[in-house]
């Protein structure tokens, strides 16, 4: 399954480039964020889990500073 670029007004999917797509934060206050800067008003109503499984935006949206291409995984003691 493709993903989608949730910004307004973008149509890149995954298998038409080789951008990385980036879930919605789990963290309430940051998913806000990045609702109010996509300026969608459909997503305004859906929680915070229900973005972070179902929506995702592309690298064109982030500073390459503000990326990590290293995954992180909670550690089991």
């Amino acid at each position: 399954v493709p993903n989608f670029c949730a910004a307004l007004n973008r149509t890149l999917k995954s298998t038409q480039s080789d951008l990385a797509f980036f879930r919605f934060p789990r963290y309430p206050a940051r998913c806000q964020k990045w609702v109010e800067n996509c300026r969608r008003a459909d997503l305004e109503d859906k929680t915070h889990d229900q973005l972070n499984k179902r929506y995702r935006l592309c690298a064109k949206h982030f500073a390459t500073s503000m990326i990590c291409r290293t995954r992180h995984f909670a550690s089991n003691p």
